[in-house]
């Protein structure tokens, strides 16, 4: 058999094990954890919907976690409504696969869902100039994710937009 046809086998070979390495670790499901509950002495807290690992929305848990604390571009929102849509479907369930490569491999390495919202500016950071405590506003994370929660830090140049004054 000539050289270049066992090279050609080589190399197809391997990367047949490379993609069956691949789909077995992009398929692995870590178990799932029960929710944080606790958060570090003295910091204050709020409620969040998250999840430790992937599945149905049976792997939804209400936790207590910490809540954010505005950086010198960013804007501390209040949520007072936040969208379910098909983007969280699918980081909750880890389908496809394929997406666990920006998510984690496991267990999802960002373990809050949300990015449609609307709410109210509680704070902002000390470079803000569009917004100010009491806006009312709507926006997406954009991938960010965590507008499910009573609280999120976004930053200015984000999708943030004031709410106007007809919308209800």
């Amino acid at each position: 058999m000539k050289l270049r046809y066992r090279i050609a086998g080589g190399v197809a070979g391997l990367l047949v094990l490379a993609m069956a390495g691949l789909a077995l670790l992009l398929g692995h499901t870590t178990p799932c954890p029960d929710a944080r509950t606790g958060s570090a002495a003295g910091a204050t807290t709020m409620r969040a919907i998250v999840y430790e690992c992937y599945g149905d929305a049976d792997v939804l848990q209400l936790a207590t976690i910490d809540k954010p604390v505005p950086e010198a571009d960013e804007v501390l929102v209040r949520i007072e409504a936040a969208a379910v849509n098909p983007l969280d479907w699918h980081y909750m369930r880890g389908s496809p696969y394929f997406m666990r490569l920006g998510s984690g491999l496991g267990a999802p390495s960002v373990t809050r869902l949300g990015v449609d919202f609307a709410g109210v500016v509680e704070a902002v950071g000390a470079e803000v100039s569009r917004f100010q405590p009491g806006d009312e506003i709507f926006g997406a994370t954009k991938l960010r994710f965590g507008a499910h929660g009573e609280f999120l830090c976004l930053p200015e140049h984000y999708t943030l937009e004031k709410k106007p004054d007809n919308i209800s």
